[in-house]
C-alpha cells in the first residue's frame, strides 16, 4: 500500500503542496498578464474580472489567508465572474499545474512524493480537502494527476 502525505497550510515537511505555498505564477486573465504571488492568490483574485479594482486588491494582498479572507467580506461576495462557481475547480487545477510548470523546484519536490497518495486534510474543507476525515480530496487528485503528469515528461 502506497504512503500517505497529508497536508494543509505551507509548513512541514509538505508545505510546497499548499495553494499558500510561496512560488509566483504568471497568469494570462481577461486577455491581461498577471503575476501572483501564489496560487492561492491566483484563485482568489479571479473570482473577478480583472478590470474589476477588486481583481487587484485581491491579487495585492499581503498573504494568501489575507487574500481568502478579503473575498469573504460583504463587498466582495457580490458581483463575481459570472462562470467562477462552475469553473472554480479548474481554475484551482490552472493555478496549481502553473506553480509546477513555472517552478522547476515545486515540481522536483512534487515528483519525489514519489507514488504516495496526498490528501488535503484541513479540518474545515470538505470539497478540496478531507475535512475531518471526509471530503473530496478534490487538491490531492489534482496534484497526484500533475505528478503523474511530470514524472512521465
Amino acid at each position: 500500500m502506497a504512503a500517505e502525505i497529508k497536508f494543509c497550510l505551507p509548513i512541514g515537511k509538505w508545505w510546497f503542496l499548499s495553494p499558500y505555498a510561496e512560488f509566483p505564477i504568471k497568469m494570462e486573465v481577461d486577455g491581461g498578464m498577471y503575476e501572483f504571488p501564489t496560487v492561492e492568490h491566483y484563485y482568489q483574485s479571479v473570482k473577478f474580472y480583472a478590470d474589476d479594482a477588486r481583481f487587484h486588491k485581491v491579487m495585492c494582498q499581503k498573504s494568501p489567508d489575507e487574500a481568502r479572507l478579503l473575498t469573504k467580506m460583504p463587498d466582495y461576495r457580490n458581483n463575481r465572474r459570472a462562470d467562477f462557481e462552475e469553473n472554480k475547480y479548474a481554475l484551482m487545477e490552472k493555478g496549481m499545474r502553473a506553480k509546477f510548470a513555472q517552478n522547476s523546484a515545486a515540481a522536483e519536490m512534487l515528483k519525489k512524493t514519489g507514488d504516495a497518495v496526498l490528501i488535503k486534510s484541513c479540518a474545515v474543507c470538505y470539497k478540496c480537502g478531507f475535512g475531518e476525515g471526509s471530503g473530496e480530496n478534490r487538491l490531492g487528485k489534482m496534484l497526484m494527476k500533475i505528478r503523474e503528469e511530470l514524472s512521465a515528461m
